[in-house]
């Protein structure tokens, strides 16, 4: 019977922690009106994601831009990485970053947005010192944003 409750215990105090790290997601609100607020971006849309465990936080942020050109968007990411340095919900924590052309308001949600993400490239990755294959997503390690937000 003790050893019973003390597995008991222990299960519930690990689904304690579980939904604890699930219920501390970060307020995005300000990272978005920041990211907002950069030259050539019409509207950000930011969230939390919690893969490998509710203990490990990236963030997710949708940039809509004006110029989907690979120069326009490297010069995009430059600009945004100081607030994404800056930010609480943001600061040391892996981000990927989305590039949409068009508008935020020209989008019900992310997941029609995702549809129209301007490809990464490899060559756009390497302009910004980040090593990746080509994808959807720019993927930032949190050196990686200090570096940018540096301007290095």
């Amino acid at each position: 019977m003790k050893r019973f409750r003390a597995v008991l215990a222990i299960a519930v105090a690990i689904g304690a922690l579980a939904l604890a790290g699930c219920a501390s997601d970060s307020d995005v609100g300000g990272l978005e009106s920041g990211l907002s607020e950069v030259d050539g971006v019409n509207g950000a849309l930011a969230y939390t994601t919690h893969s490998g465990g509710p203990w490990s936080t990236q963030v997710v942020v949708l940039l809509f831009v004006d110029d989907p050109s690979d120069e326009t968007v490297v010069a995009t990411a430059r600009a945004a990485a100081p607030v994404l340095a800056g930010d609480p919900a943001s600061s040391g924590r892996e981000v990927s970053v989305y590039f949409i052309d068009g508008d935020r308001a020209d989008y019900e949600g992310r997941s029609a947005a995702f549809a129209d993400a301007v490809p990464v490239t490899p060559a756009l990755a390497e302009a910004l010192g980040v090593l990746q294959p080509g994808s959807e997503a720019l993927r930032l390690s949190p050196d990686d944003v200090r570096r940018l937000a540096d301007g290095s």
